[in-house]
């Protein structure tokens, strides 16, 4: 499961559960395409290490 939640408010602002067929590290930048508001922080683990996760990280920054 991945959440987008704003820090300020802790408002839960996009959440993506995904099946148990989807490989590791897709749920972030499928998660990030779902919003269209700019990123200030992102945390997340090891599996999201990928270019495609740093591409789409930097075009929401």
């Amino acid at each position: 499961m991945y959440l987008a939640i704003n820090i300020n408010t802790h408002e839960i602002i996009v959440a993506e559960l995904s099946a148990s067929n989807v490989i590791e590290g897709e749920g972030l930048p499928n998660l990030l395409k779902q919003t269209r508001r700019k990123i200030n922080e992102i945390s997340a683990d090891g599996v999201d290490d990928t270019k495609q996760c740093y591409e789409i990280i930097r075009i929401k920054r």
